[in-house]
């Protein structure tokens, strides 16, 4: 009985680890992405303050009527 005991704590006590092995990893990969997705804001934010020419290919479009087909 007193085996029974020990080898289910011993037991419980790696899953445990594992699971809390497991937990680490995604708070781990969450911070990535969270980190990625606020350098992605903050090129997107940095790319529309710099003027009209920040955007690659864009040409002046003001006071033209645009037909765009999708």
């Amino acid at each position: 009985m007193a085996l029974d005991v020990s080898s289910s704590t011993l037991g419980a006590a790696i899953g445990l680890r594992q699971a809390q092995g497991q937990i680490d990893f995604g708070v781990k990969t969450l911070n990535q992405t969270a980190q990625q997705q606020d350098q992605a804001i903050a090129t997107l934010l940095q790319g529309g303050s710099e003027g009209p020419s920040s955007g690659g290919n864009v040409t002046a479009t003001r006071g033209q009527n645009l037909n765009i087909v999708v």
